[in-house]
């Protein structure tokens, strides 16, 4: 399809899904839902005051206590500081889905766009979170600065994006700049580590050694990611819109939006920690698809 067709249509899915972000943030009172927590940082930054302090006790959804983030994260969201919370919620989430719908159609491939219909996406959209950015990186490398917002998942996308110097230079001022508005936020941050116990990587949760297999598709950038990913400390449900980066065909990537489904809804039905079903009802079949989709692509092009 034209660019002019392209620009129309992320600009759309930017529009919707910013829009149904914060009216559904201002409809259940949640402020600016999980972006609250370095939106507060920032405003305590700019007070002169200590933000590891200051937003200790800080709750998005005035329910689930909230842990702090890296002050990179706060450097990156400055600019909706002056905005009201559901409307910052609102801007960022738009922006955020626009640049994955971009990401997404970057090869031409149109189907991409079946992962807005996954339910990793709709979680990030309530709870405003930033794997949708994350996602939109491994698709469109010149955005790999943005990896910083969340260094812990961010890594596995930037360690497998290939690295162009303006957006490392610019990665290198987000840092430099966290670092002269707060010098000792990397051992603040430290100490918050011990407090993130509901984080943990998919490889130590039972089957998830299996995910060690992607480790045979190692040439491949997707079996190197998804190895990756298995070693990052993650939460349910939304940081695993990343595994949407696996799929190469269509038919695989509408197998993983399925399955991405009955795994939550496994999961709200026999309730308990949701990493295993994650394990078992997204990853494995990841996992699998890195397997056929190689073979059938291989297959293809003979």
């Amino acid at each position: 399809m034209s660019l002019r067709v392209r620009i129309v249509v992320c600009l759309a899915i930017g529009l919707v899904s910013g829009v149904m972000c914060s009216l559904y943030q201002g409809a259940f009172a949640r402020g600016a839902g999980d972006l609250g927590m370095p939106l507060c940082m920032g405003q305590a930054l700019l007070a002169g005051a200590d933000p590891y302090a200051v937003c200790q006790g800080f709750q998005s959804d005035g329910v689930t206590p909230n842990t702090a983030n890296p002050l990179t994260t706060v450097v990156i969201s400055l600019p909706l500081l002056w905005l009201p919370p559901s409307i910052a919620a609102g801007v960022f989430f738009g922006l955020s889905s626009g640049l994955l719908a971009w990401g997404l159609t970057r090869t031409g491939d149109w189907w991409r766009l079946l992962t807005l219909l996954a339910l990793p996406y709709w979680q990030a959209l309530v709870t405003v979170q930033w794997s949708p950015l994350l996602l939109a990186v491994w698709f469109w490398p010149a955005l790999l600065a943005l990896t910083l917002a969340k260094p812990h998942v961010g890594a596995a996308v930037a360690l497998t994006t290939p690295w162009r110097p303006w957006p490392v230079a610019i990665g290198v001022v987000i840092g430099v700049v966290s670092l002269l508005m707060m010098p000792t936020w990397p051992f603040a941050m430290a100490g918050r580590i011990g407090a993130m116990d509901d984080y943990l990587a998919p490889l130590l949760i039972f089957p998830g050694f299996l995910l060690l297999l992607a480790g045979l598709q190692w040439r491949t950038r997707e079996g190197r990611f998804l190895l990756l990913l298995s070693l990052v400390p993650q939460r349910a449900f939304y940081d695993q819109l990343l595994v949407f980066a696996v799929p190469r065909t269509m038919r695989s990537l509408l197998i993983l939006v399925l399955c991405s489904w009955l795994t939550y809804f496994g999961w709200f039905f026999w309730p308990g920690s949701p990493l295993p079903w994650l394990i078992v009802g997204l990853y494995l079949p990841a996992l699998g698809i890195l397997f056929v989709d190689r073979y059938t692509l291989a297959k293809e092009s003979k």
